[in-house]
């Protein structure tokens, strides 16, 4: 229940013999009697009889406030991220300043606790452009209304705990509203005007939503008129239809400014083109040229810098279309909130730091700085594509066994070749066991069982070749593949590592100090230009290279002297942005070994989102056990 309705509530208790009038009450809480009379009414929605009425004015049903009090007593915040999430819902649900011995006594803590727990929350609020104000043993919110409710939603998020957030979620966040009537409205107005979106988009429309009618349900109103917005017409008029629904089932009158807003998240979280239906030639009048040019350039720098080619026409459609809706909410200064951000960062980091190339690209060319949430929306659709790419890179070499008496070689030939064509060259075909003696291949194929045990790998299938046959076969390729990126990785990591560049320390313990020192050296060996540190930090802008205890920092353009590994170890831990790493592995790439910085870059991704590979690894003593200990846990 809101902060206010228990305010309210423990006021009456205290004068539970009193009737207390609405205008005593307003002055109490620093609103309007009618806001009083709102309050009282979602109060007794929740809890039916709570507080009762009269002509005299209001008192508490005794019965049922003491049993009320109980179930909130329950539900005070234990930890510091609870706490600070309480706090600041109080501090954005009033104008009023907030004394702190009342959050205190609220929140069953003392006075040196909470002012600990105020200062990350005047961090936490100065990174959404909010200020805590300190007066004395009083505190108060200071900054736009629009900054106040991206923090609303910001909390929701959180709160959410890097899960989708559901309807449920939201519910439980705003009991007072009914939100499935919000979310029936959206989706049928969405549906009469042919507009098309995702669960993604659909959630945070209805989260704005929710978040703006809690808003002006008690007296805090978004202005905004001096902002010149881009507005699409169609999307005006969804806007204008869900605000005039909403507006008779809420009792809220929704101005202008408020239905602009609404517009503008609409225009760029949904599309009236139904991308089923298109095709790649349609794109230019849909997206505008300048659109189509920049996912050619993305298209361009992620094939130089990363080796993977975006051809696939659906996948082109999509991804245009996603651009168009970005360029749309960056022009008008709308970010989405994107609740799996924190999950692809941590076990998809190659994906994210080809969105974060991506989003680079995009502001060379447009000026705009891209959020972590929108990056991770770009890795969504990047992610279909290097995934696809991935397996396909690397192609296993075959040797076919087929006796003459037999006479179906060609038919399985073919068949191998309409299967497994993408992923495996067959070198040579043979009729004889004997023959296999002489193969060079990555393993055999034999359509007859064989007397001796080959020494390179090999799977027996039918003549026939059934679907049992086609089963085996991939998975040998599936695992052959696997083992042959596996040795990949084993000579790369041999031909680039250098002894002098590993760090066993607790000397250093912030990120600057640490990627600093690092620079320094793989500068004064050769391996970079003196402005790599300009480079490294300009790629920590875009967005932290850190996931989980791990991070990875190098340079948005792999242009170094030479490819280079630095290896840093803080088993007392890094302060590295919001996160706390234990091991650094600075990458250092030239031009001619791009396609190695991939293939490296996949593989340690690889090996260290398992927990228990970073622990062991960070306790590494020194150069040899480092390595002996990361082969290990790639094999």
């Amino acid at each position: 229940m809101k902060t206010q309705y228990i305010d309210l509530i423990q006021y009456l208790t205290e004068n539970r013999n009193d009737w207390i009038s609405s205008k005593s009450l307003a002055d109490k809480c620093n609103v309007s009697k009618r806001t009083i009379k709102s309050y009282i009414s979602e109060i007794n929605a929740i809890h039916n009889g709570l507080i009762l009425s009269s002509n005299k004015g209001y008192k508490v049903n005794t019965d049922q406030v003491n049993r009320f009090l109980t179930s909130e007593q329950k539900a005070i915040p234990q930890t510091q991220s609870e706490r600070m999430a309480y706090i600041l819902k109080k501090l954005v649900q009033t104008n009023e300043p907030i004394y702190i011995y009342d959050l205190s006594d609220a929140l069953f803590i003392s006075e040196s606790t909470l002012r600990l727990d105020l200062k990350l929350i005047k961090e936490k609020l100065a990174k959404n452009n909010l200020e805590l104000q300190l007066s004395k043993d009083h505190i108060r919110l200071q900054g736009r209304e629009k900054d106040k409710r991206k923090l609303m939603s910001s909390i929701l998020y959180e709160e959410a705990n890097g899960s989708f957030i559901d309807i449920d979620k939201i519910k439980g966040f705003y009991k007072e509203l009914n939100i499935d009537y919000i979310r029936e409205v959206v989706v049928e107005t969405f549906s009469a005007h042919h507009f098309f979106t995702n669960d993604y988009y659909l959630t945070n429309v209805i989260i704005h939503i929710t978040i703006a009618l809690d808003r002006m349900k008690h007296d805090f109103q978004f202005l905004n008129k001096t902002v010149n917005y881009n507005v699409d017409n169609t999307a005006y008029l969804i806007a204008k239809e869900i605000a005039f629904k909403l507006e008779s089932y809420f009792h809220v009158t929704y101005p202008e400014e408020e239905i602009t807003d609404l517009a503008i998240l609409i225009s760029c979280n949904a599309t009236n083109v139904n991308f089923t239906q298109i095709e790649v030639s349609d794109l230019e009048n849909i997206a505008g040229r300048d659109c189509i040019n920049l996912v050619s350039e993305i298209a361009i720098d992620l094939d130089k810098y990363y080796y993977i080619s975006i051809a696939d026409s659906d996948f082109i459609t999509r991804f245009t279309l996603h651009v168009k809706n970005l360029l749309m909410r960056l022009k008008n200064h709308h970010s989405t909130k994107n609740p799996l951000t924190h999950t692809i960062k941590r076990e998809c980091p190659l994906i994210y730091d080809c969105a974060v190339h991506a989003s680079h690209v995009i502001k060379e060319k447009t000026g705009y700085i891209i959020s972590d949430d929108e990056i991770a929306y770009l890795a969504f659709h990047l992610g279909y594509a290097i995934e696809m790419q991935r397996q396909s890179n690397v192609k296993i070499s075959c040797t076919v066994l087929f006796p003459l008496y037999y006479n179906m070689n060609v038919q399985i030939i073919n068949k191998l070749q309409q299967y497994f064509g993408d992923d495996m060259s067959i070198h040579s075909i043979v009729t004889d066991e004997s023959d296999l003696n002489y193969v060079t291949s990555d393993f055999i194929i034999s359509s007859a069982q064989l007397h001796k045990i080959p020494e390179v790998p090999y799977v027996v299938i039918t003549p026939f070749f059934i679907e049992s046959d086609r089963e085996k076969v991939s998975n040998k390729i599936f695992e052959l593949k696997e083992q042959k990126k596996k040795n990949q990785f084993k000579i790369h990591l041999k031909s680039f590592l250098d002894e002098r560049h590993f760090y066993n320390s607790t000397a250093l313990s912030e990120k600057e100090d640490v990627l600093r020192f690092i620079c320094q050296i793989m500068n004064r060996d050769g391996y970079t230009d003196e402005d790599f540190w300009g480079k490294i930090m300009e790629r920590e802008a875009m967005s932290s290279t850190a996931f989980g205890h791990v991070a990875i920092p190098h340079a948005i353009k792999m242009e170094s002297h030479k490819t280079g590994m630095f290896i840093y170890l803080n088993p007392n831990g890094i302060k590295w942005d919001s996160s706390t790493v234990k091991i650094v592995l600075l990458l250092t790439v030239s031009g001619e070994d791009r396609k190695i910085f991939r293939d490296v870059f996949d593989a340690l991704a690889t090996i260290l989102t398992d927990d228990k590979n970073v622990n062991l690894l960070s306790s590494a003593h020194n150069f040899d056990d480092f390595i002996n200990k990361l082969i290990t846990c790639w094999e």
